[in-house]
């Protein structure tokens, strides 16, 4: 008898195979539908900041099992840009470090990092950033002008402006004029504000949307199967 047995209950056993899969796969398309919304939801809320499409993109995920189901999938959500992205979403005060006494917010005047650019300094910054103040002093060949007042600071530097805008170094040849172009008056140009620490706002919330997409996929997973 056990043989006939075996096979009596073979089509049930098929039967809950089938069923256990199609469970696996609905909750894994849930996983991955509502681990892309909560990456789309956090790049959303760097575009509402002002903050641009680059650092948003800086959002990434990734669902479990790859190419697979499971009746235990999981999602994982990240950003390639995590100092900025927690200072950001705690409000994070930042202070100066390795003994520094200030912090250098660089203003608008600031020169932009060249491709190539080789200026010595000791602050790795990639293309495209702002100048460090180390650079921006090489950059025109002069030094910079502080001055405190209390907590604050400021920073200038004696340039003259360009003749297709910004600002050139004040060599003797543009402040007393060549070949015909008229003199050109140096003046100080504030190009670093100094402040002993910085409040960062307080732009992004990390917690709100992940608890809201974990409670979507209980009440669709319940809605399903429930």
């Amino acid at each position: 008898m056990r043989p006939t047995a075996r096979r009596a209950s073979a089509p049930l056993a098929d039967q809950l195979y089938a069923t256990e899969g199609e469970i696996a796969a609905d909750i894994t398309a849930i996983m991955v539908e509502e681990t892309t919304g909560l990456k789309d939801d956090y790049r959303r809320q760097v575009r509402e900041a002002g903050m641009g499409n680059r650092l948003a993109n800086t959002w990434r995920s990734e669902s479990y099992p790859k190419g697979g189901r499971s009746l235990n999938p999981a999602g994982y959500v990240w950003s390639n840009a995590p100092a900025i992205i927690d200072a950001f979403s705690r409000g994070a005060y930042i202070r100066p470090v390795n003994g520094a006494k200030w912090l250098w917010i660089p203003t608008r005047n600031v020169p932009a990092r060249r491709r190539g650019g080789s200026y010595a300094s000791s602050v790795r910054r990639s293309n495209g950033t702002r100048m460090s103040p180390e650079e921006v002093e090489l950059h025109f060949n002069a030094e910079l002008q502080i001055v405190i007042d209390g907590n604050k600071g400021e920073a200038f530097i004696d340039v003259v402006s360009g003749l297709s805008g910004g600002y050139r170094r004040a060599t003797a040849g543009r402040t007393q004029g060549r070949r015909g172009m008229a003199p050109r008056k140096s003046r100080p140009v504030l190009m670093f504000t100094l402040t002993r620490g910085v409040r960062m706002p307080r732009l992004f919330d990390l917690d709100g949307p992940a608890q809201q997409r974990a409670a979507n996929v209980a009440r669709r997973i319940a809605a399903k199967w429930g």
